[in-house]
């Protein structure tokens, strides 16, 4: 290491971060391409698959997009009968969720998903890829209340 390289100051976060969401947004679209899914598309999706019969609204905070981004997603969704979205809301909402169709998609993009992640994380042993994951994991739940 130089004296400059010394003299610097650390990346920051936010920038780190940024540079990794890139990363991982351009492997996951190559990987969503092949499907015809866009990413807040496939948020969507793989949010429901693990809480089904969230609201448009919920779904939304979930998937960190706008209620407007998500209803606009949602509707390519039902056009392609990828997901359900019922005609009368159970209460007082319409629950969303994964149909038969949605579910091989997410199936079929499992595989895709996790050799894209694997390429990213190629470098790491296996208890650094725990330690981020876990670390990633913890700083995101904490956040959320």
């Amino acid at each position: 290491m130089t004296k400059a390289q010394e003299s610097e100051p650390p990346l920051r976060l936010a920038y780190l971060i940024g540079r990794l969401d890139r990363m991982v947004r351009r492997d996951l679209e190559e990987a969503l391409a092949e499907v015809d899914l866009t990413i807040a598309q496939y948020t969507a999706m793989s949010v429901l698959r693990r809480r089904p019969g969230l609201s448009n609204a919920q779904l939304a905070r979930r998937s960190l997009v706008s209620p407007q981004a998500m209803n606009q997603a949602l509707s390519g969704l039902v056009e392609r009968r990828l997901i359900h979205r019922p005609a009368k809301p159970k209460g007082r909402v319409l629950a969303i969720e994964l149909t038969a169709e949605g579910q091989a998609i997410l199936d079929h993009l499992g595989p895709l998903i996790n050799s894209a992640e694997d390429r990213l994380l190629a470098e790491l042993r296996p208890t650094q890829r725990d330690s981020l994951l876990a670390m990633l994991e913890t700083i995101t739940d904490l956040r959320q209340h």
